[in-house]
């Protein structure tokens, strides 16, 4: 055999194993020490597949050294079985277990020293191929890890968004109201049903198409809004004449608020009608409507 082969030691593969088993485990270590707010999903995830590429790198640095190592231990083995085939070594031997009791005791196989030998300091797997099987399923765990993180980002961006709208349209609504106080000289404590019931005051059409307009949205206590309405409407033109006759006729047999929207003098009719001389109140009744409906 050439003196110049001779066994040498292979470095273990097995970087990836110290990686944390779920990204979750890298939390403490992504928490800052100035900040008490806890690490986002995603910085997590991120943090731990740096470690796990570092670890990985760690093991194919390891395992290309190897290669020409093992190559050469694998020839040496193959050389030192050979030579025990050639001599008629075996490769196993037997003893009578010594400890038993029994009147036949069993028999205990045992490897040959020198494949004992080879397998302990001979080495030709570094665990490469299990290092990368933990490598892969890690890999996985970190990555959907990091896509539910995403996710999560997200869910909370939109909730942000929504909740930043929400405070503006506020705002706007804060806002519109102040000004329909001013305008109309109304309390401040008024509320948007104040307003509105308010600025039906103003006109007796106004009343009536509000009414209507309320009971298309919600008839399932009949039409009592607009029986009201109609009960304090005054007849001063043969055209109020026409819209009390035209909405009545629906209060018969009623069962259906659409009916309000469909008939002659529906209630954008009526809005049309006051609009032609009056278009900021009928503007200011609308939107009192539509803010009273958000409230």
């Amino acid at each position: 055999m050439d003196e110049n082969m001779k066994i040498q030691p292979v470095e273990k593969c097995g970087a990836v194993g110290t990686c944390q088993s779920h990204p979750s485990g890298y939390e403490h270590a992504c928490t800052s020490s100035y900040s008490s707010r806890k690490p986002t999903k995603e910085r997590i995830a991120t943090y731990a597949l740096q470690q796990l590429e570092a670890a990985r790198a760690k093991d194919v640095e390891a395992h290309e050294k190897n290669l020409p190592i093992m190559a050469a231990n694998k020839a040496i083995a193959e050389r030192v079985t050979a030579l025990m085939n050639e001599i008629g070594m075996p490769i196993k031997w037997s003893e009578r277990d010594r400890n038993s009791r029994s009147r036949y005791p069993k028999t205990i196989s045992h490897s040959a020293g020198y494949i004992t030998d080879l397998s302990r300091e001979c080495r030709t797997d570094d665990g490469f191929a299990s290092a990368t099987s933990t490598y892969e399923e890690l890999k996985r765990r970190y990555t959907e890890y990091a896509a539910e993180g995403k996710r999560d980002a997200e869910a909370a961006e939109r909730a942000r968004a929504i909740e930043q709208q929400a405070a503006l349209d506020k705002r706007k609504a804060d806002m519109e109201l102040a000004t329909l106080l001013l305008r109309y000289q109304l309390p401040i404590e008024a509320t948007w049903g104040d307003v509105l019931d308010h600025l039906c005051g103003k006109h007796q059409r106004l009343n009536l198409a509000v009414a209507m307009q309320l009971t298309r949205g919600d008839w399932s206590e009949g039409p009592y809004r607009v029986k009201d309405a109609l009960h304090s409407f005054t007849i001063e033109t043969n055209e109020d004449k026409d819209i009390v006759a035209d909405v009545a006729q629906h209060l018969v047999d009623f069962e259906d608020g659409r009916c309000f929207r469909d008939t002659t003098w529906s209630y954008d009719a009526l809005f049309a009608s006051v609009a032609a001389t009056e278009p900021q109140l009928v503007a200011d009744v609308q939107l009192a409507m539509q803010r009273r409906e958000d409230c």
